[in-house]
């Protein structure tokens, strides 16, 4: 396949692309123009999954109905979210399950990487 930069032969990968059914899973915002916007903000949360505001409610009746037993008791207790999450984690990355776990958020784990490894030792003290 020879690639044309041009609009229909886009269009025409998406239509054989396996994975083009998934854009409909996501609330996308309009643009300036009133049109669909492109997305390619990789510093974010991303586009919204049309499920997410009913899982997020899902959680928060736990919270309401539970309190601090949400950690321990339902159908999703919170205390092991992140073992939900190793498996799949793990494929994306490329790495063994026992190598990896979800935790905190971007700033805090880079915060516990540097304390834990970024020790300068003179003349190199500084960032």
């Amino acid at each position: 396949m020879t690639f044309e930069p041009t609009l229909d032969f886009a269009r025409q990968l998406d239509a054989q692309d396996p994975l083009h059914a998934f854009r409909q899973q996501f609330h996308i915002p309009p643009g300036p123009d009133g049109q669909e916007s492109l997305y390619f903000c990789g510093n974010s949360l991303g586009l919204q999954p049309r499920t997410a505001r009913a899982a997020a409610e899902q959680q928060f009746l736990n919270w309401q109905e539970r309190a601090v037993e949400g950690h321990f008791t339902g159908n999703t207790p919170w205390m092991h979210f992140h073992e939900r999450l190793t498996e799949p984690t793990a494929r994306i990355v490329g790495a063994k399950p026992i190598e990896v776990v979800v935790m905190n958020n971007l700033t805090t784990n880079l915060h516990l990487l540097l304390i834990s490894f970024y020790q300068p030792r003179p003349p190199a003290t500084k960032c």
